[in-house]
C-alpha cells in the first residue's frame, strides 16, 4: 500500500515537471524575435525608413540602420542594392565592393552587378580583378560598349598593348561619336610608335589633326616620328605649327632654327633667330651664336666677328661663343687668330671643355692645310695635317680633308682610305659617302661609285648631287627605271638645275620614253635655248 502511495507521488511530480517544463519553452518561444523582429520593423518599412534618411542625406545612420537589419536578416536583397548604392555615392568602395559579392551570390544573371563590380575595382586600383570582370561582361555582350572602352583602357594603362590595340579598333568601328573616334586615334597611334610601325602612326596622328588641327601632343609626337624618319621638311613644317600654337615658347624657336641651319634654309634661321631674342625666356648667348654661324655659312664673315665680339664681352668664358669666332677667323683665313681664340679658351676652359678645343683647333689645322695645298705648297699642307692630328686623331673632318688634299695630288689609294676612316668617324654624314662615291667615279670604278651613291641619298634624301650621278650610274648600267626615279628626285630638289634636267631627258630616252624625253629636252630649253645637245637630241626624236 506505502509503496502505491510512494509511486503516485512519484508520478505526479515528473508530470508537474514536465507541465512547468512545458510552460517555460512555450513562454521562451514567445519572447525568440523573428528575423528583423528586434528591430520592430518590418522589411517594407526598413527600405522606407533608410530611403527617407538617405534623401535626407542622413547616410552615416541609413548605413548602421541598413547593415542592422542585414544582419538579422542577410536576405533582404533590395536593401542590401540600396546600401550599396549609398556607399558608391559616398566613396565608400570597399564597402560597396563587399556587399556586391554577396549580391551576385545571389543574382549570378544580373549584369548590372558585376558591371559594378568591374567599376569599383578600377576606382581602387584593384586592375587585374577590374580586368577580370569586365572580360566577362564581353563574354556576355560582345557589344557592351562600356565594358570595352574600360576594359582597353585598363590594358593600355597596364602595357598590354597589342589587347588594347584590339579593342580600341572595335570601338571605333561601332562608335559614331567622331570626338570619342579622335581620342581613340590619339591612343592607337601611341601604340603603333612603341611597336615602330611609324607609317600607321603617322596616318592615326594624321586623323587626329583632321578633326583637332592644334592638339599639340600629337603634333610633338608625330614631329618625333619625322625626325627618326629624317623627313625634315615635315619636321619643319610641324617646328612652325609649334611656334604659331606656342608662340612664346623659346625651345620650339631653337630647335626651328638649327633644323633650318641644317637645311641651309639660312634666311628663314635669321628671321626666327630674331623673332627669339624678343622672347622673355630666350637664352641670347645661343640665339646670337646661331646667328653668328649663319653670317659665317651666308659669307658675311666680318658681321659674325663683330656680332661675337660684342656679345663675349658678357661673358668673355663663353666656350660656344668663343669657339664660333675661332671658325669665324678660320673661315676668314686668318688662321693665327683662329688658333689664339683656341688657345686663350684653352687658359680659362674647365677640363671637360678642353677636348672640345682641340677638336676645333685639329679642324683649324686642316682648315689651314687645305689653304696651303691650294697654294701649292704640298710639304707645309701635309705637315699641318700631321699638326692636326697631335690635338685630336679621331676628328673625321681631318680624314676628310686628307682625302680631299690626296685627292687632288691624285693619290687616289690613300684619298679612299683618308675618306673611309672619316666615314666610320662619322657614319652619319652623308658628303662623305659622296665624296668616296666621287674618288672611286674618277677612278672608273662604277660599281662602288654607286654603292656609295646610294649611301649618301639613304643618310641624306635631299643630297641632289648624289641623286644625279647615282641616276646617271644606273642609266649606264641599263637599270632605267631606278635611274628614272633618282634623276626625278634630283629634279624635285633643284627643279631650274639644267644639267640634271638633261640627264632626266637622256635617261627616258634610252629607256625608250620618248614622250617624257621630249616634254623634259623642251624644259632644258626653257630654261637655257642654248643648250645644243637638248636642241639636237629633240629634233632626232
Amino acid at each position: 500500500m506505502l509503496n502505491n502511495i510512494i509511486l503516485i507521488v512519484l508520478f505526479i511530480c515528473f508530470v508537474s515537471g514536465l507541465a512547468y517544463v512545458y510552460m517555460r519553452l512555450k513562454e521562451e518561444t514567445k519572447k525568440a524575435p523573428k528575423k528583423g523582429e528586434d528591430l520592430q520593423i518590418s522589411p517594407e518599412e526598413v527600405i522606407k525608413q533608410v530611403e527617407a534618411l538617405f534623401l535626407n542625406g542622413d547616410f552615416s545612420t541609413g548605413q548602421k540602420l541598413a547593415k542592422k537589419y542585414l544582419a538579422q536578416n542577410p536576405y533582404h536583397h533590395e536593401l542590401r542594392k540600396l546600401l550599396v548604392k549609398s556607399y558608391i555615392e559616398n566613396q565608400k568602395e570597399y564597402d560597396a565592393i563587399s556587399n556586391l559579392l554577396v549580391l551576385v551570390q545571389f543574382y549570378p544573371d544580373d549584369l548590372s552587378l558585376y558591371a559594378q563590380l568591374a567599376t569599383l575595382y578600377k576606382n581602387t586600383h584593384q586592375q587585374k580583378k577590374a580586368i577580370h570582370f569586365y572580360s566577362y561582361l564581353l563574354t556576355k555582350d560582345k557589344y557592351d560598349l562600356n565594358a570595352m572602352r574600360n576594359l582597353a583602357e585598363l590594358y593600355y594603362n597596364n602595357k598590354q598593348k597589342e589587347s588594347a590595340l584590339k579593342l580600341y579598333k572595335q570601338l571605333v568601328a561601332f562608335i559614331d561619336d567622331e570626338e570619342e573616334k579622335v581620342e581613340y586615334y590619339e591612343i592607337m597611334g601611341n601604340i603603333y610608335t612603341t611597336y615602330g610601325d611609324y607609317n600607321k602612326a603617322i596616318n592615326f596622328f594624321k586623323k587626329v589633326l583632321q578633326h583637332k588641327s592644334n592638339n599639340i601632343d600629337v603634333i610633338k609626337e608625330l614631329r618625333k616620328i619625322y625626325l627618326k624618319q629624317k623627313d625634315t621638311e615635315n619636321v619643319i613644317y610641324l617646328s612652325r605649327k609649334l611656334i604659331d600654337l606656342e608662340p612664346g615658347n623659346y625651345v620650339y624657336y631653337e630647335e626651328l632654327i638649327n633644323l633650318l641651319f641644317h637645311v641651309h634654309s639660312y634666311e628663314e634661321a635669321l628671321s626666327y633667330a630674331q623673332k627669339a631674342l624678343e622672347l622673355e625666356n630666350t637664352d641670347v648667348f645661343a640665339i646670337k651664336n646661331l646667328i653668328a654661324k649663319i653670317y659665317i655659312y651666308t659669307g658675311k664673315i666680318q658681321e659674325s666677328i663683330n656680332l661675337i665680339n660684342e656679345t663675349i664681352v658678357q661673358d668673355p668664358t663663353n666656350l660656344i661663343l668663343s669657339q664660333t669666332l675661332a671658325m669665324a677667323h678660320c673661315m676668314n683665313k686668318d688662321f693665327e687668330m683662329a688658333k689664339k681664340v683656341c688657345n686663350d679658351a684653352i687658359e680659362v676652359a674647365v677640363p671637360s671643355d678642353i677636348k672640345v678645343i682641340h677638336n676645333n683647333l685639329s679642324t683649324i689645322l686642316a682648315e689651314e692645310a687645305v689653304y696651303l695645298l691650294n697654294q701649292g705648297k704640298t710639304k707645309a699642307a701635309f705637315d699641318k695635317f700631321t699638326e692636326a692630328m697631335q690635338y685630336n686623331n679621331e676628328n673625321p673632318e681631318i680624314y676628310f680633308k686628307l682625302a680631299t688634299a690626296n685627292r687632288t695630288i691624285k693619290n687616289y689609294s690613300e684619298a679612299v682610305r683618308q675618306c673611309k676612316r672619316a666615314i666610320e668617324l662619322a657614319p652619319e654624314v652623308s658628303l662623305y659617302y659622296e665624296t668616296l662615291a666621287d674618288i672611286y667615279y674618277e677612278l672608273q670604278n662604277f660599281i662602288e661609285a654607286k654603292k656609295y651613291y646610294k649611301e649618301a641619298v639613304f643618310i641624306d634624301p635631299k643630297n641632289t648631287r648624289a641623286h644625279t650621278f647615282l641616276g646617271i650610274l644606273q642609266s649606264k648600267d641599263k637599270e632605267h627605271e631606278s635611274a628614272i626615279k633618282s634623276l626625278e628626285t634630283a629634279v624635285s630638289l633643284d627643279s631650274n638645275n639644267v644639267d640634271i634636267r638633261y640627264n632626266l631627258a637622256l635617261a627616258y630616252e634610252v629607256a625608250g620614253k620618248k614622250d617624257e624625253a621630249k616634254a623634259e629636252y623642251t624644259k632644258v630649253l626653257e630654261l637655257n635655248p642654248n643648250h645644243k645637245e637638248a636642241a639636237n637630241n629633240l629634233k632626232l626624236l
